[in-house]
Parts: structure tokens; C-alpha cells; sequence
């Protein structure tokens, strides 16, 4: 292979071994050799330039990118073509080669230290099986994933050094296709003879999708039995035993697997998942954390991670019984959420974010954790009536937190309207997001349908002029939804009925008007619902004294 017409990028923070690598391959020939000293230097230099071959250190610093998360990027932002070889090398010779993703999985992996000779026969390795696989790259740069599998299977049917190389890729754009049967009908060659690492991995990630759980575990124990330290197995253990509801088996999994191997995003998302799943808060709550630790230097950095981050720690407040515990966590939040506004990770990635507007809508979660459910209404009020102030149209970052409070208050008109806004958008949510917002669906749609059949019935009761039926079926309504705003008015207009009706207004009426006010003053109410707020309260006057 000849180095002499090929640019050459790399990226080491040691500056020694950095000169030596240069040196290194000014001596193989190559003679446009560029080095930076840091992932965010040498993707700022992608952005411009083009190289055909880039060898990066996996450990780039403790507050930078590392290797993974810089060939992630480079190729998820198309920084380097599809033709661009990366080389990435460590020092670390416990760590394996994972399975990864086609975006993060670098051509090939050096263990400290290295000859040239060896350093030459990997880059020259690792270029012939790129070129072999350069049209399906190209294919799969271009999202056309059909033709992308025709010519790896084309390719496989041709005698190959590459075989296994393009049996892994076909397996993964099978997943991507949903077709697993496919992967599977590949990856059961692999079940005799001498384990393949890569294969078999798969192969039990094929078998969770086919939801053949119990020859997914048997696969991982297999990994297990070759290599006992493989995250993936315990991946792989951690889903299907989920699936077989052995829930504390399956934190223990996913728990072992972020020991071995804590630097994985998806691993932590999925261990956010599984604790979720398990109503395990205190894990959910560290993986969160770990998630905006490490997502905040990757190509899928997201201020949603950063609210996940708070959202989790008033999880495990709100699901504890222990008022220390509660209290502690709580303020970790409202600690968090004050150390936002310096967060520079944060405001570089999202310069339209306003902590301050979030925060009013995490003190209305505290308030409502607390039971104090007319504070929480009113900071989820003033965090609303800033947002239509601030922002033309409702950024996607404060929507999952506002739609929490919301359904907690049963306030469900707007949530309604609100997760209709969402679904509209089409955006993919975080799955912590996700996770949060669907287990919430699922607990409000019994009140939903409760506070609806008992208002309808109220309101026939009303028309029917059957006021104390109406104010009966309302007080049921409130029930569900205990400070929702078009109930509340409901109640207000039966017990104005009602004391017209009286020529008076008892004592219990007068107190339960007084609490519904106090439910509606100073809030920020739609045009409809202010004119009737108005009206009401200056009839009521006549048989109330305020």
C-alpha cells in the first residue's frame, strides 16, 4: 500500500507519542500526516479537510471525547467519507472490541506498544477491507440499506478474504430492516466450532429481537464461559431475563454489565429502561447521570438528557417512603438544577434553553411530591405564561416535564393538547423521555376516562337543571383531577345556582367557593374560562363576603 498520496490525520493528547506516531508514518511514506490533540480540535479540522486515513488514541483526556465518540461522530456528521479508514489504539489490553454500531466500530484496534512493521500491516489491513466493502459503505451512507444488503450478499457469494467482515454489516442492516430471521439465518453458521466473539454476540442480540429469550441466555452464558468479562453477554442476560419477568436477576445484569464496561451510552439508556421497568428509581437516577455525562461529549449531545438527569432524582423522591431520603433527593435536583446555569456543555448545545423557565416547572413537580398541589399549579402557571412569552413555538425540551406535572395536577385538557403538539412534531424523544411519558399515559388514562364520564354526566345534570346531581358528579371529576381549572368553574357555577336558588349562601358553600378560588386566582387562564372566572366570581359577590 502506498502511503505517499494518502492524508493522514492524528489525534493523540500525548504529546510524545503523538511525534512518534508522525514519525512513524513519515517513515512508512506518507508525507500529509496533520496531528491535533483532542477529538473536538481534529472534528473542527473534518469539517474542512478530508483524510483518508485517521488514527486517534482512544483516551483523549477525562473532560474530552474519547476514540469512540470521535469516529462516532466523524461519521455520523459524514466528516470523513465512507472510504476514510480509522484506526484507533490503546494501551488498555483488557479492553475488548465490542460489536458496537457501524458509526461507532473502528476498521481496526493497536494495543500499546507496536512496531511499525505492525502499525503498517493494520493501516494496509484495514484499507483492502474498507476498499472490499466500499460500495456497501457508500450505499449505507446514502440510506439506501435494500441495495446496500443485494451487494453484500452478492459479494458473499464470491470467495473472499472479507467473508466474515460482510456477513457482520449484513447482520446489523438486518436489524436496521427488522428482519432478524435474516441475521439469524447467517449467524447459525457460527454455532459449531470455535466460538466467534463477534458472531455470537450478535447472534444473542438476534435472538432478543426473535424473543427466543431462553437461547439468548443460553448464547450469553456461552460468551461468558470464552471471556467473563463481556459487557455485551451481560447485555444480553439483562434483557432476556426482563422479558421472562426475573426482574432483580436482570438489574443485577445490566448492573455487572456497566462494572465492565461504564463508558457505553445505549448501555445505560437501556439501564435507565430496565430500572424504570423494575421501579428500581435509585438506579434510573445514576444511569441518568452517566447518560448526560457521557452523551454531552457525543455527536448525540441533547438538553433532554440534562432534564432526565433532575427528572430522575425527583423519581426516587417521589417513590420513597423515608421524608430524609425524600428531602435529600430533592435538593440534589433543585441543586442540579442551579448548577444549570453555569453549565457551559448545556448552553452551547442548546443557546435556547432557559433554565430559569425549567426550573419553574421542576418546582412545580417538588410541589406536587410535596402535596401542595395550588403551588404546584401555579409554578407550572408561571412557567407556561414564560414560555408563550419567550418562545414563538414550544421548544420539544420542556414538554415531557410540563406533561409530568401536568398529568399529576389533572390538568388534562391541556395535557391532551399538549402530547398531541408532541406526537405532531414526529421528533424522536429520549428514551428516558419516553419511558417517563409512557408509563404516565398509562396511569392518567383511568382518571382521564373517570374525571371525562363524571364532568359529561355533571354537565347533563346542569342542563337538566339538577344542580346538586351536577355539583355531586363535579366534586366526583375533582377526584381525579383535584385542581383542574374547567371542574373548578363547573363547581363555581352549581353553587352559584344553588345560592340563587337559596337566596343565600350557607356556610358550607361560602367555604367551598373560597377554596375553588383559591384554586383560579392569579392564574393565567384561556380567554373562554377567564370571561367565565370573571362573571361568576362578580355573581357570587352578591351572596359572598370576600
Amino acid at each position: 500500500m502506498q502511503l505517499g498520496n494518502k492524508q493522514v490525520l492524528i489525534v493523540e493528547d500525548q504529546r510524545p507519542f503523538l511525534l512518534l506516531l508522525k514519525g512513524l508514518m513519515q517513515s512508512m511514506g506518507a508525507t500529509d500526516v496533520v496531528t491535533k490533540s483532542s477529538a473536538e480540535q481534529a472534528i473542527s479540522l473534518c469539517k474542512r479537510h478530508k483524510f483518508d486515513i485517521v488514527i486517534s488514541d482512544l483516551h483523549l483526556g477525562a473532560d474530552n471525547k474519547n476514540g469512540y465518540e470521535l469516529v462516532e461522530e466523524l461519521r455520523v456528521s459524514k466528516l470523513i467519507s465512507p472510504a476514510t479508514v480509522f484506526i484507533l489504539i490503546s494501551a488498555d489490553s483488557a479492553r475488548p472490541i465490542v460489536l458496537g454500531s457501524i458509526d461507532k466500530r473502528p476498521d481496526d484496534f493497536l494495543i500499546k506498544p507496536f512496531s511499525q512493521i505492525q502499525l503498517k500491516t493494520r493501516i494496509t489491513r484495514a484499507w483492502k477491507k474498507r476498499q472490499f466493502l466500499l460500495y456497501a459503505y457508500k450505499l449505507i451512507d446514502k440510506q439506501e440499506i435494500t441495495e446496500a444488503i443485494e451487494h453484500l450478499k452478492t459479494q458473499l457469494s464470491e470467495p473472499s478474504h472479507y467473508k466474515g467482515h460482510c456477513e457482520q454489516l449484513l447482520v446489523e442492516l438486518y436489524w436496521q430492516t427488522k428482519n432478524p430471521k435474516a441475521a439469524l439465518d447467517i449467524l447459525e453458521g457460527y454455532t459449531d466450532g470455535k466460538p466467534v466473539l463477534w458472531a455470537y454476540v450478535a447472534l444473542g442480540k438476534t435472538y432478543l429481537k426473535l424473543k427466543q429469550f431462553d437461547n439468548a441466555i443460553n448464547v450469553a452464558k456461552r460468551i461468558l464461559k470464552q471471556n467473563r468479562f463481556n459487557a455485551d453477554a451481560h447485555d444480553i442476560l439483562a434483557h432476556a431475563h426482563l422479558a421472562q419477568h426475573q426482574e432483580q436477576t436482570a438489574i443485577e445484569d445490566i448492573k455487572e454489565a456497566i462494572r465492565l464496561s461504564p463508558f457505553s451510552l445505549q448501555r445505560h439508556i437501556d439501564a435507565c429502561n430496565i430500572a424504570r421497568e423494575t421501579a428500581d428509581f435509585h438506579l434510573a437516577a445514576e444511569s441518568s447521570q452517566a447518560i448526560w455525562n457521557l452523551s454531552k461529549r457525543s455527536v448525540y449531545k441533547n438538553s433532554l438528557f440534562w432534564c432526565g438527569m433532575i427528572r430522575s432524582l425527583l423519581d426516587v423522591a417521589e417513590h420513597t417512603e423515608d421524608k430524609k431520603q425524600k428531602n435529600k433527593f430533592q435538593q440534589e435536583a433543585l441543586l442540579t438544577l442551579q448548577r444549570g446555569k453555569f453549565d457551559d456543555h448545556l448552553q452551547r448545545m442548546d443557546r435556547e434553553f432557559d433554565v430559569d423557565i425549567f426550573g419553574k416547572i421542576i418546582n412545580a413537580r417538588v410541589s406536587a411530591i410535596d402535596g401542595k398541589l395550588i403551588d404546584a399549579k401555579r409554578h407550572l402557571d408561571a412557567s407556561q405564561r414564560d414560555l408563550d412569552e419567550k418562545y414563538a413555538e414550544l421548544p420539544t425540551a420542556y414538554i415531557p416535564d410540563s406533561l409530568n406535572v401536568m398529568y399529576t395536577l389533572g390538568e388534562f385538557d391541556d395535557a391532551v393538547e399538549l402530547a398531541k403538539l408532541l406526537k405532531s412534531r414526529g421528533e424522536k424523544l429520549d428514551q428516558n423521555s419516553e419511558s417517563m411519558l409512557a408509563k404516565h399515559e398509562a396511569l392518567t388514562e383511568k382518571n382521564l376516562a373517570s374525571y371525562q364520564q363524571f364532568n359529561r354526566e355533571g354537565i347533563e345534570h346542569y342542563q337538566n337543571e339538577d344542580y346538586e346531581r351536577a355539583k355531586a358528579s363535579f366534586a366526583l371529576a375533582q377526584g381525579f383531577a383535584p385542581v383542574n381549572t374547567g371542574v373548578a368553574l363547573n363547581l363555581l357555577q352549581c353553587l352559584l345556582q344553588l345560592a340563587k336558588k337559596a337566596n343565600a349562601a350557607d356556610a358550607e358553600v361560602v367555604t367551598e367557593c373560597k377554596r375553588l378560588f383559591k384554586l383560579i386566582d392569579d392564574m393565567t387562564l384561556k380567554p373562554p374560562y377567564k370571561e367565565k372566572y370573571d362573571s361568576l366570581r362578580d355573581e357570587l359577590s352578591k351572596f359572598i363576603g370576600f
